[in-house]
């Protein structure tokens, strides 16, 4: 039967009123658990680097003056308010402007069409709330707090940049070897799902530490984290799915926004103390280790049994195929996740990762640097796609997407067949 959690809700509150956990736990053990996550930032995360000793040289009378980021945080009517600022604190850091409309926990969520910052106008009245109130940065968690996104405005042209989880965790990742793994005296590693963006295994790859790629999902992701911090003998640093999950050091191996905002947030100092802004920072990653556009989406698919048969087409009874567009795009490698799994770069041709009959995944590598993963959802009427190119330093982004979408058309009509199979594109109206 249907239960009206609200009026439970609303309830427990009159009966259990001054009790922040409303008679479901002691108050006493919340406490200590809270104390103890946020003593464990601060004193043994290596973490916290002190950004905020930079507010010293912030006067427009030093030689090295500088004006700090203001920031804007919201809870999307949440329970995130009191942790974040206790993060904050925790890191240092100045307090940030609340977005008074979205500060306190409400199930109703009166403010926005659904409480998930990755939506579409989600962020727009925490980015209107920052615009009248001058500040740089929008820092948002999702109502459980689980999540962050982060939003900016240039101060010269007063546009904003909203970032995707990629860009954000590429920068996070960064950000945390160069200050607080380089030097750590441990093999440092960071994993991320195998849908997420390539660019923090390039970096990886490119300054020497140690990167994975897991199944979707934080089951997976904070698992295999734990993992090599517990068992293989790494720091891992960072653990992140392109859905705006961050798992920052190896305090929690789960996706935790307010540890995350706290790293962020550091990073935003140290990159407006060297005169630049987030935007300009995440230009030059690109620049530095290639520009890296994707193209990322689903169709609607309604009969379980096509899903199976594109994939069973893309296998070809096991004679996978060598190129597409008439050999203009050669496949360097293909990975199946289906039974009874391949893996064309792994000696004996079996996947390093879980493989599933009823949740089958393939990938295929391009020898232009391209990557195309497709899976059917697990829980919607989706076949899912994730198409990624990785263009070389110095080629512009404007020609990676360029030769990202040509390919792209090419990809989808020759694998998928979406005529052919009935697959509906939700942007056709």
């Amino acid at each position: 039967p249907w239960t009206d959690y609200g009026a439970k809700l609303t309830a427990r509150r009159k009966t259990f009123a001054g009790d922040a956990c409303l008679g479901l736990s002691d108050p006493n053990t919340t406490k200590t658990m809270m104390d103890s996550y946020f003593l464990a930032i601060r004193n043994t995360s290596g973490l916290v680097t002190g950004q905020s000793q930079k507010l010293s040289t912030a006067s427009s009378s030093s030689v090295d003056s500088w004006v700090p980021p203001k920031i804007a945080y919201t809870a999307m009517h949440g329970i995130g308010h009191d942790v974040a600022v206790r993060s904050f604190d925790t890191f240092g850091l100045p307090p940030f402007l609340a977005v008074p409309e979205q500060c306190k926990p409400d199930p109703t969520f009166p403010t926005v069409s659904f409480p998930n910052p990755e939506e579409k106008g989600a962020l727009d009245i925490a980015m209107a709330f920052a615009n009248t109130n001058k500040c740089d940065l929008v820092l948002a968690n999702d109502p459980d707090a689980d999540r962050m996104a982060v939003a900016e405005r240039d101060r010269q042209t007063g546009e904003w940049t909203v970032f995707t989880g990629d860009q954000i965790g590429t920068m996070l990742g960064h950000w945390l070897w160069t200050s607080v793994g380089k030097d750590c005296g441990k093999p440092v590693a960071m994993c991320a799902s195998t849908v997420s963006s390539k660019m923090l295994a390039a970096i990886a790859k490119a300054e020497g530490f140690h990167f994975e790629d897991t199944l979707t999902g934080f089951k997976w992701i904070g698992t295999r984290a734990a993992e090599l911090s517990k068992k293989e003998g790494y720091m891992s640093l960072l653990a992140y799915e392109e859905a705006i999950g961050f798992a920052c050091g190896e305090v929690v191996f789960d996706k935790d926004g307010i540890t995350a905002i706290g790293v962020m947030a550091e990073l935003a100092y140290n990159v407006y103390h060297r005169g630049s802004n987030l935007a300009g920072h995440m230009q030059s990653l690109y620049d530095k280790y290639g520009e890296f556009v994707s193209h990322n989406g689903y169709y609607f698919c309604h009969d379980p049994a096509i899903v199976q048969r594109i994939i069973a087409d893309m296998r070809n009874g096991g004679k996978y195929m060598e190129s597409l567009g008439n050999g203009e795009y050669k496949i360097d490698s293909i990975r199946d996740l289906g039974e009874p799994g391949y893996d064309s770069l792994a000696r004996d041709k079996r996947p390093t990762l879980p493989t599933s009959a009823s949740s089958p995944m393939i990938t295929l590598r391009f020898s232009n640097g391209c990557v195309a993963q497709f899976r059917g959802s697990g829980t919607e009427p989706k076949f899912k796609y994730y198409i990624e190119m990785q263009g070389k330093p110095g080629v512009s982004r404007a020609q990676v997407t360029e030769v990202l979408a040509k390919m792209c058309d090419t990809v989808l009509e020759e694998l998928l067949h979406p005529s052919k199979h009935g697959l509906v594109d939700p942007t056709d109206k």
